[in-house]
């Protein structure tokens, strides 16, 4: 059994925001980090192209022969506009994970987190989760672009729907390879950071998404719960998407436990 110390996490969106806190955390750690996004990482690769997702496993491939942890962390929010929202969000996370599989399945205690958000409490546009989860990238694609800043709801509402089917499924769980995701509600990251300097953005988020606490969370903050998830500690939890949001999920849905 390998020792958290020894562990190699691959974590997307690591140049910025949660990824960054995550990875700074786990190089403490002493864990070998392999960061992926845009620009300012081990694998610079754009997830919202088929072929690059691609690619990047084979990069991953050659630097490890195993993977023992994978941490989705890369997202875009509104004003980005709708189909790249759907493809980073959802299809760069669903797309992606069953391609790394192989090599999560190598290692001797695998773990997967996928970052969700509370707006997968949101309302959604059902046809666009429809399409989601029947993996038709292009057809999501098309009508994310129709229909705009909603696309960010139901990507994430996909999302939280997929982690759950999937962490399930033969070649995951039975495998070892326990699958999880995490709902934060607003976290101070440079995602966030342009509707936070304004007032009219401060009350778009606060109707959105209130809280039971004085302020929103930092990245720092998150980054616990995502550590443990995705380490040797966590051995029975599956198909599971924690809220950690500043009570966000209680305010909007009261007492109900479904």
């Amino acid at each position: 059994m390998g020792t958290q110390a020894s562990r190699t996490t691959l974590i997307t969106g690591a140049a910025s925001g949660m990824g960054a806190a995550l990875a700074r955390h786990l190089t403490t750690l002493g864990e070998r980090v392999i960061g992926v996004d845009l620009h300012d990482a081990e694998i610079c690769a754009d997830l919202t192209v088929p072929a690059e997702r691609a690619a990047l496993v084979e990069r991953v491939r050659r630097l490890a022969p195993s993977i023992d942890a994978v941490v989705a962390c890369a997202g875009v929010s509104p004003p980005v506009p709708g189909d790249t929202l759907v493809a980073v969000n959802y299809f760069g996370v669903t797309d992606l994970l069953p391609r790394l599989l192989p090599l999560l399945q190598r290692a001797s205690e695998p773990r997967v987190v996928v970052i969700s958000s509370l707006a997968s409490l949101h309302p959604v546009d059902a046809r666009l989760v429809a399409l989601c989860l029947e993996s038709d990238e292009a057809a999501a694609r098309d009508h994310a672009a129709k229909i705009g800043a909603q696309s960010y709801a139901s990507s994430k509402r996909a999302l939280t729907q997929w982690i759950r089917r999937t962490a399930v499924l033969p070649g995951w769980a039975d495998a070892g390879v326990l699958l999880n995701g995490v709902a934060p509600g607003i976290v101070k990251t440079p995602m966030v950071a342009p509707l936070l300097e304004t007032a009219q953005g401060r009350e778009a988020l606060a109707a959105g998404v209130p809280t039971a606490v004085h302020d929103y969370a930092t990245a720092e903050q998150i980054v616990p719960l995502l550590a443990f998830l995705a380490s040797p500690a966590n051995g029975y939890m599956v198909g599971q998407i924690p809220f950690i949001d500043g009570g966000a999920d209680v305010l909007l849905r009261g007492e109900a436990a479904l």
